[in-house]
């Protein structure tokens, strides 16, 4: 119990917070819908379900309650809602119902590939048409036979993230939302298609797609459209990068989307950073209207009246939302904190947004355009207000070689500074992305059992510009093993505290391969717990859903870059590591794939260093489809730190 008479948080505790995804405000600007997400422990399981609120403010209804809903869509006149629920067998269901929840009606029933097309880079897979007389989805019609015993490859991308990949292909289907008839498939061929925006007239739909014939060996993706009615298609964008997210201008002349400009680039983790970019519908004159704008950029939104466009972007562990001109210009900062906002939305003179900030797991606001008039919608997690949380310390150091460097501290709550804690580095994948002032789950629960956990935005992370992002490309485990042991170091030299002879370190993903090294190059951690990690770049290269990652950050294939991918490969110095390791993975994970742990492991045990091995036999990549095996590892890790430290 702390000194304000709050209780410490528990692990437990993660299994009651409720996350919120896909708001969606209403035509009117009236009402909100989103998912809301909750875990059945003792079904080991998430449920997530439709809800409605009003964007004024006022009391949240839930419309759902199979517990098995996704994507829930206004219709344009608002008077249904289009939601997808999980069935059996991989199928899903497109459902509409009354706004109040009322007369739910299934229309169709389809599956959809697993096939892996990138992290985060598929975007719309359900719309409704401007005038509400179809929607348009994404399926999968080929037939599979999930229980084949030989399985006949030709695919280069015959993984999916988790699990082996159907291989079959996504194309675009209409159907009425009366569901009188069978659908209409308007896409065909040897291709993939995703991320649907319908035109304003109706007559065309937006999509993205790779039809180079070499769709496994590149990320060409382009914005093309599809003719409804002749289901002709014609090409929008031309470029040697990638497109994605593709929305219409409200009165149809203009498409907005994000976009990189680099011939090399892959579909996970990728060091360039995408901007908002403007094409005219015939495709002519495409702008890069945030060239100047040195952030990577989210999915944009239009106003109502075309006006502005709407979109997040990575700054410094902050993800302001800001709006510019279609022409370009000055980008504007809509609303920014120390939080993160997201799942954001535009219609009828409203924004609507989540945020969650180091205390808060994430609720729904709505505002005007301008960011005036905000009004928090909902408010899942009370029970936290019981909790003795932490506010995390920031702090800033200069890298030896001149990088500014950005990282936050989370420290008991009954810290008393004159006694020795133990530290703990906790080191962020990527290397894109960031971490900062957001939720963190770990930071919290490690902070309420008496440790110290820091961690900073190596060199590599998204938010500070691209020069920064670029500075890992060809020098992984380089100059941000660095950053990271010199943000040790500082924080050794400006928190007496921390005790030096106790410390720790962990990762998940990239922040596991950069463990994996920094037990074979140092010895100053007394325990260290590597999740999802890497250790083999040849093995990740050929055994990985996604061969291009490594491609990208070595800036060639493995036998043109082999002394790089040696010098880069944690298991080719593993005879150097002495510090007892925990190995976490998913038995499906095809991101970073367990053999990349199986090797480290064996490897340790070779030179008799201490070392567990916990293999999760139903989870992919990070070990978070399950919640019990969440808990789980976070029991682990702290009974392996508090065994060492």
């Amino acid at each position: 119990m702390s000194g304000k008479g709050k209780r410490s948080l528990t692990v437990d505790d993660l299994a009651e917070i409720r996350s919120i995804r896909e708001a969606k405000v209403s035509p009117d600007g009236e009402r909100v819908v989103y998912l809301l997400s909750s875990t059945k422990l003792e079904e080991n399981k998430r449920e997530s379900d439709v809800y409605a609120v009003p964007t004024k403010g006022g009391e949240a209804v839930r419309l759902t309650e199979t517990g098995k809903c996704s994507l829930p869509r206004w219709s344009p006149d608002g008077r249904m809602i289009a939601f997808v629920e999980r069935g059996e067998e991989g199928k899903s269901a497109i459902t509409v119902m009354a706004p109040d929840g009322k007369g739910k009606r299934k229309v169709w029933e389809y599956e959809v590939s697993n096939a892996s097309l990138g992290v985060s880079t598929v975007g719309n897979t359900i719309e409704w048409s401007p005038d509400g007389s179809r929607i348009a989805f994404l399926a999968t019609l080929e037939p599979y036979d999930k229980d084949a015993k030989v399985k006949v490859i030709t695919r280069l991308q015959y993984k999916a993230f988790f699990g082996n990949s159907d291989m079959r292909r996504r194309h675009i289907f209409v159907v009425s939302p009366l569901g009188e008839e069978r659908p209409t498939q308007l896409t065909f061929g040897d291709y993939d298609e995703h991320s649907i925006s319908w035109s304003p007239d109706g007559k065309e739909i937006a999509f993205v797609s790779n039809r180079t014939g070499r769709a496994d060996l590149n990320m060409h993706l382009d914005i093309y459209a599809v003719d409804v009615e002749t289901k002709e298609i014609r090409r929008i964008t031309e470029s040697v990068g990638a497109e994605y997210y593709p929305k219409w201008s409200p009165d149809g002349t203009k498409i907005a989307y994000t976009a990189t400009t680099r011939g090399n680039t892959s579909n996970e983790s990728t060091p360039e950073d995408r901007h908002i970019w403007v094409v005219n519908s015939d495709g002519s004159d495409p702008q890069d209207i945030t060239g100047d704008f040195d952030r990577p950029c989210t999915a944009p939104y239009w106003s109502p009246d075309g006006s502005r466009i709407y979109f997040t972007i990575s700054d410094r562990g902050r993800t302001p939302i800001c709006s510019v001109s279609p022409e370009g210009g000055d980008v504007t900062k809509v609303k920014e904190g120390a939080c993160r906002y997201g799942v954001l939305d535009s219609g009828a003179g409203k924004i609507v947004y989540s945020m969650s900030d180091p205390r808060t797991p994430g609720d729904i606001y709505s505002a005007d355009l301008d960011g005036g008039n905000e009004v928090k919608l909902t408010d899942y997690n009370g029970f936290l207000g019981e909790v003795e949380l932490i506010w995390p310390e920031d702090f800033s150091f200069k890298s030896s070689d001149g990088w500014d460097i950005q990282g936050w501290l989370y420290k008991p709550a009954d810290l008393d500074e004159t006694k020795k804690y133990p530290g703990i580095l906790s080191i962020k994948g990527g290397p894109s992305g960031m971490g900062g002032w957001s939720w963190n789950s770990r930071g919290q629960l490690l902070a309420a059992q008496g440790y110290v956990q820091f961690g900073v935005n190596y060199r590599g992370s998204s938010g500070y510009g691209q020069a920064f992002t670029d500075a890992v490309v060809e020098d992984m485990l380089g100059g941000e093993y660095r950053d990271n042991m010199e943000a040790v170091d500082y924080v050794l030299s400006t928190r007496d505290y921390v005790d030096p002879e106790r410390l720790g370190v962990y990762g998940g993903s990239y922040g596991g391969y950069l463990t994996n090294w920094i037990v074979t190059q140092i010895h100053r951690f007394k325990a260290a717990v590597s999740i999802s990690s890497i250790s083999n770049l040849f093995s990740q290269w050929g055994c990985s859903a996604l061969s291009s990652w490594v491609e990208v950050e070595i800036k060639g294939l493995p036998w043109e870059k082999l002394d790089l991918m040696i010098k880069q490969s944690p298991i080719m110095q593993a005879d150097k590591a002495r510090t007892p390791t925990l190995f976490i993975h998913g038995e499906k994970d095809h991101d970073t794939p367990i053999v990349e742990a199986e090797q480290m492991f064996a490897a340790l045990k070779k030179h008799d260093v201490e070392t567990v091995f916990v293999r999760y036999v139903e989870e992919g990549h990070g070990v978070r489809r399950k919640p019990g095996n969440q808990l789980d590892v976070m029991r682990r890790m702290i009974a392996w730190f508090d065994g060492h430290l």
